[in-house]
């Protein structure tokens, strides 16, 4: 379940981390960076979506844990928190939260894109 408005911009990002992409790579670095991170974490959502699937929790931690490393890297603190939890949750042996994290860092993700474009799109 989301905790916060997906209408706050604030929420889901973390402006220092990404203003510091911005500086170091420009507008357009990014975007470039922002698409391989887009690509990247959609294959891994799939990925975890199968591993809880066929209940394989130990590699699902490790993949949420890829998640949540490259989230907080590129300032997307939601998701990032909902990795983290996904990761606990697959730690604890507790599938039914893990499903319910891994859908909140689905959400988070998609919002993730439309506030960072927003913001990108201000820069």
């Amino acid at each position: 379940m989301l905790t916060q408005s997906p209408n706050d911009r604030d929420s889901h990002l973390q402006l220092e981390q990404i203003d510091g992409l911005i500086a170091a790579a420009g507008v357009e670095g990014t975007r470039e960076i922002m698409t391989a991170f887009q690509r990247s974490t959609a294959d891994l959502l799939d990925s975890l979506q199968n591993q809880l699937r066929q209940e394989d929790l130990r590699l699902a931690a490790v993949t949420a844990h890829a998640v949540k490393g490259s989230a907080a890297n590129v300032g997307a603190i939601r998701l990032a928190d909902a990795a983290s939890g996904l990761e606990k949750a697959c730690r604890s042996e507790s599938p039914e939260d893990a499903e319910r994290c891994l859908r909140d860092a689905r959400a988070y993700f998609e919002v993730f894109h439309m506030r960072f474009d927003d913001y990108l799109s201000d820069a």
